[in-house]
């Protein structure tokens, strides 16, 4: 029993390391560092991301504009409740995620 599961969630290295023996290594690869790419001003950014909006076809760009209005409109809600309102809002979304609400 013990080894059907070992062969359902190990892999062959993974296994022939518990038998003792060990699997051949595979060559390790050289990584490369990675610089981080300068930093852009907003107004750069923005002109790509635009750039990048008009090449995409029209109702997905509607969809994804529609989303950032949306999401804009209920961070704007969020910013004006209090602190103990945003603690209840809080509690009851953590019952309903975790069925807690029924």
């Amino acid at each position: 029993m013990i080894g059907w599961l070992q062969t359902l969630f190990l892999d062959k290295r993974a296994r022939e390391a518990l038998r003792g023996r060990t699997a051949p290594q595979a060559p390790t690869r050289v990584h490369a560092v990675t610089v981080p790419p300068p930093e852009r001003d907003i107004r750069t950014a923005l002109a790509e991301a635009e750039d990048r909006m008009r090449r995409l076809p029209p109702e997905k760009a509607q969809l994804i504009r529609s989303a950032l209005l949306v999401r804009r409109a209920s961070q704007s809600a969020l910013a004006q409740l209090s602190e103990d309102e945003v603690d209840k809002l809080r509690q009851v979304a953590e019952k309903a995620m975790l069925g807690g609400g029924r």
